[in-house]
């Protein structure tokens, strides 16, 4: 009667089984199409990722541009109430309220003012 060994060691067998790394790594049809499947899967998520982060910065950059715009129409009202207020009419107008009035012509006085004496002008040769 013949003994079978291999069911008589089957430590010694998964040890010798487990040393052997090359088996594990070897792959067949079905494990390369589930490795494709996992990488397809990840190359997805990373592409939602970018895509959700993207989304997030172009509302970031909606609110900014929107932000500006209001900034813009803002500035350009205060730069209107400012020419308003420069212009010579209402100054008039500000100055008649005050009780100012305009001068008259025998009241100006002019004055004749000599150009400054530079340096090179008082050198002599």
């Amino acid at each position: 009667m013949a003994i079978n060994v291999k069911s008589l060691f089957p430590l010694r067998q998964a040890r010798e089984r487990r040393v052997d790394l090359t088996r594990y790594l070897r792959l067949d049809g079905g494990r390369y199409l589930i490795a494709a499947a996992l990488l397809l899967a990840l190359s997805g998520l990373l592409t939602l990722g970018q895509t959700g982060r993207l989304a997030v910065q172009g509302y970031s950059v909606t609110a900014l541009e929107t932000e500006k715009t209001t900034l813009m129409r803002e500035s350009d009202g205060l730069l209107l109430r400012l020419a308003d207020a420069q212009s010579l009419t209402r100054v008039e107008e500000v100055a008649r309220a005050q009780g100012l009035r305009p001068a008259t012509p025998d009241q100006v006085r002019y004055i004749t003012i000599a150009a400054p004496v530079t340096l090179a002008e008082t050198k002599t040769p």
